[in-house]
């Protein structure tokens, strides 16, 4: 008579799985479908995982209500069906509780592409207590004792918690703070020497914030790490109208000195100059006694930066002298390029200098170079 019962139950769970599959499933994938609109492509895997779980919940509710008609002679068989049954039911709503987690993140993250809430962490932290939760209500169904007698007993077990969870708390708090101040963004460009990363930030997450550096390797920090060490954060360039160009030319002190009209005039000779020479600036330059060249180039590299199309008009922009020292007197220029993009930022300031230098013995001046690497080429 038991083994009876025992296949109608098992006939039922088998046309219970095929309807669940052949009706509730679809069903559910299309209502998902609606929910998230456009993203059908982005959230297909977490769909399907989502539907699937919820879909596995019918057959257990109905065999815990019909499990008393089918074994209600049998009160020991029945206890271990209605056992396994429950902890079918918690395993699986918790695992459909984490596929919506993990939906709703995917949803969101293509969404807020730049959001500042830390969505990955809190998700992990959903996770983990969801898991807590079924590990909770699983050990108690097994052990036949209340939910609130095995939470109760935690507390002596609060100390190991502690230790266990540490980098998950440690994350969680870190996680908290980077999004209070704004301090890391997906898609930032952090350096943080101490850990090898330089590169942008492709996920913060609960315990590890993962960085692609430059050469496409993958550098993961802990989270708590940016909170107890410093890093640079290149957002603020890439949110400002420019790139710095803090660069300097170290200027030989024993080739510079007076103009006299000699080498004014052929200065005035040379077609390269000729535009700069053209300008008000440059005529009153000229007239001034005592000049130096010098001044002359300062003012020619200040004018030539300002013609550039390639460099931000509306940023600081200046030629100073630096203090000089063993290595000639520097001659710094600073200003701001338009394009940020690392090549294109390369090839302009690589233009600048380029130009520069075949410019500087037209002034009479040469940069200073150890003589001792030149003598042995020589």
């Amino acid at each position: 008579m038991l083994s009876i019962r025992i296949v109608l139950a098992l006939l039922l769970l088998s046309l219970l799985f095929t309807l669940a599959r052949r009706y509730l499933l679809p069903a559910i994938a299309r209502l998902l479908d609606k929910m998230d609109g456009t993203l059908e492509h982005q959230t297909e895997k977490e769909r399907l995982k989502l539907a699937s779980h919820l879909a596995h919940l019918l057959p257990a509710v109905v065999l815990i209500s019909s499990a008393e008609q089918f074994f209600m002679h049998w009160p020991d068989f029945m206890s271990v069906v209605h056992l396994g049954l429950w902890i079918y039911l918690y395993c699986f709503a918790g695992f459909a509780f984490a596929a919506l987690i993990n939906f709703a993140t995917t949803i969101y993250s293509s969404v807020e592409r730049q959001s500042n809430v830390p969505y990955l962490g809190l998700a992990q932290v959903l996770k983990l207590l969801d898991f807590i939760v079924v590990a909770i209500l699983v050990l108690s169904t097994l052990l036949g004792k209340s939910p609130v007698y095995l939470l109760s007993g935690l507390g002596a077990l609060t100390a190991v918690l502690l230790l266990v969870f540490k980098d998950t708390i440690l994350g969680l708090v870190a996680s908290i703070q980077l999004a209070t101040n704004n301090m890391v963004n997906r898609g930032d460009w952090i350096e943080m020497p101490k850990y090898g990363a330089d590169g942008s930030v492709i996920e913060v997450a609960l315990t590890t914030v993962k960085v692609q550096n430059w050469d496409n390797t993958i550098t993961t920090i802990p989270t708590y790490a940016l909170i107890s060490d410093s890093f640079k954060n290149w957002r603020g360039m890439q949110q400002s109208g420019g790139r710095r160009i803090k660069r300097a030319i170290k200027i030989d002190i024993h080739s510079i000195g007076f103009l006299d009209e000699q080498e004014i005039q052929q200065l005035l000779e040379q077609q390269v100059l000729q535009p700069f020479f053209d300008t008000a600036i440059a005529q009153d330059l000229i007239k001034q006694p005592h000049l130096t060249n010098l001044k002359l180039f300062r003012y020619y590299t200040q004018w030539l930066l300002q013609q550039n199309p390639n460099i931000n008009q509306r940023m600081t922009l200046m030629v100073r002298q630096l203090e000089s020292n063993e290595v000639g007197l520097p001659l710094e220029i600073y200003c701001f390029s338009a394009d940020k993009i690392w090549a294109n930022y390369e090839q302009i300031q690589a233009e600048i200098f380029e130009t520069l230098f075949a410019t500087l013995p037209l002034f009479t001046l040469s940069t200073f170079q150890r003589i001792g690497g030149r003598q042995q080429e020589l």
